[in-house]
This record gives C-alpha cells, sequence and structure tokens, in this order.
C-alpha cells in the first residue's frame, strides 16, 4: 500500500471514528493530568506550621530571705507597734524585765503546771543546742526563758518572740517592740531569741562567764545577777530555784 492510500485511509478512519478517537483522546488527557498532579504532589515539598515563639512569662522576683538579727549584727527595721492599750494597762511591764523581788517566780508559779511542763519540753532541745554552742547551762537558759516569758505566755513572747526580756541597746539594729515606752527587742521567731540571748550573755560585760564550768548552773546565775541582767536584786536565787524545782540541771 502506498503512502497516499495509508494516509487516505487514516483520513477516512478518523471521519468515520472521530467520536471515538476525541473520546479515547479526552480520557487519555483525563489520565496523564491526574498522574502529572500527583507526581507533582509527591515530589513538593511538606507544608511547614508557622510556629509563633512562646509568650514571655514575666518573671517573678521572690523576696529576699529576712537576715536574722544578733546582738552581734544588726540591721535597721522598724519598730513593732505595741498591742491595744487595755491590754497594756492590765500587765506590768517592769517584770519583763526583772522587776523587783520575786514578781518573775511569783508569776510563774501561778500558771498551770502542764503549760510550764510543755514549754520546757519544746525548748529542751534548743537549750542543750546552745549549750554546746556557746557553753552555756541548758539548765540556766531554759529557767531565764521560762521566767521572762513566762512559759511563753506573755505578751512580750507572743507578740515580739523575745523569750528573755532583752532591751533594746545602742548597738541592736533589729526588729523593736514598744512596750508602753519600753524598747524591746522583737525577732521572727523562737529560736532566733534563743540564739540572740546565747551571744548577749557571752560578750561584753558578760564574756566573763564563758570561763565558768557549763555544768556549773548556780556560779552561771550568780553571774548573770552581779552583771546587772534582771533588775531583780535576787535574779539568781529565783533561776537557782526554777532549776531545782523542775530538774533542769538534769538538762547540763
Amino acid at each position: 500500500m502506498s503512502g497516499q492510500n495509508i494516509t487516505s485511509y487514516l483520513l477516512h478512519y478518523i471521519k468515520v471514528h472521530w467520536f471515538r478517537i476525541s473520546l479515547v483522546a479526552f480520557l487519555l488527557f483525563l489520565i496523564f493530568k491526574k498522574d502529572f498532579s500527583f507526581t507533582i504532589n509527591l515530589n513538593a515539598p511538606a507544608p511547614t506550621e508557622t510556629t509563633l515563639p512562646p509568650a514571655k512569662q514575666p518573671v517573678q522576683q521572690e523576696p529576699p530571705p529576712k537576715r536574722e538579727t544578733f546582738t552581734e549584727q544588726a540591721s535597721q527595721q522598724s519598730m513593732t507597734p505595741a498591742p491595744e492599750k487595755g491590754v497594756l494597762d492590765r500587765f506590768d511591764f517592769s517584770s519583763i524585765i526583772g522587776g523587783s523581788d520575786r514578781q518573775l517566780l511569783e508569776r510563774l508559779n501561778k500558771l498551770d503546771s502542764k503549760v510550764v511542763e510543755a514549754y520546757i519540753k519544746r525548748f529542751g532541745r534548743v537549750a542543750r543546742n546552745e549549750q554546746k554552742k556557746f557553753g552555756i547551762p541548758a539548765s540556766v537558759i531554759l529557767a531565764n526563758a521560762l521566767l521572762h516569758s513566762q512559759a511563753g505566755e506573755s505578751i512580750l513572747t507572743a507578740q515580739a518572740n523575745n523569750h528573755f526580756g532583752l532591751l533594746c541597746t545602742p548597738d541592736w539594729r533589729g526588729d523593736k517592740w514598744d512596750g508602753d515606752g519600753e524598747c524591746l527587742r522583737a525577732y521572727e521567731n523562737a529560736w532566733t531569741s534563743f540564739r540572740d540571748h546565747s551571744f548577749y550573755i557571752t560578750t561584753g560585760t558578760f564574756s566573763d562567764l564563758r570561763k565558768l564550768d557549763p555544768k556549773d548552773y548556780k556560779g552561771w546565775a550568780k553571774g548573770l545577777e552581779k552583771n546587772k541582767f534582771s533588775t531583780a536584786d535576787n535574779f539568781a536565787e529565783q533561776l537557782i530555784e526554777v532549776i531545782e524545782q523542775y530538774g533542769l540541771q538534769q538538762m547540763d
């Protein structure tokens, strides 16, 4: 068959079957287009999510820890207000710093014995620890605290954590408590009061007391009276009586 005849045959075939040829071409076009799109999608890079940086949270600054203040180290603080006047009118502040005669001991003896025993149990270990560190008889520490805090029942102890009736001195820059015109030391907690008492009676005019035997509670009691720790003339007698009454010398 010559080339001309082939061309004529194809033209005739297309004329006769143009609809089928068009349909097949259209279907091939759709199939090709679908594969092409699928290939493109496979090769395309995966879309990335745009992640916003986390919002910065405000930094909360923690307040600096409160520094304990003792006799030998100071920081200026404000005066703690006194309790309501009605309470002050019913309390003799001279007894806080010793008073006269046997006021401290008489007040202590009026308390329920369970209150006193609970105080001894609570602070006995603290007193023994102070003895180990400073050489002060634990019995003297605890008896002194019992008398001046009235076994923790005094207003001064309840509001200022002052267990020994320590007054403000020129070198004191810690918290202060106004006791009806009398400036007394105030503490953050009971332990700080015990530690400041240890510093207080082993430095300055009391420094010679460290030469005494840690078990010589009578010598320490007389030394505290001699150096005017309390205004009571018989302060040593009161200390010794409390120690022996509650058997505190067994702690030394």
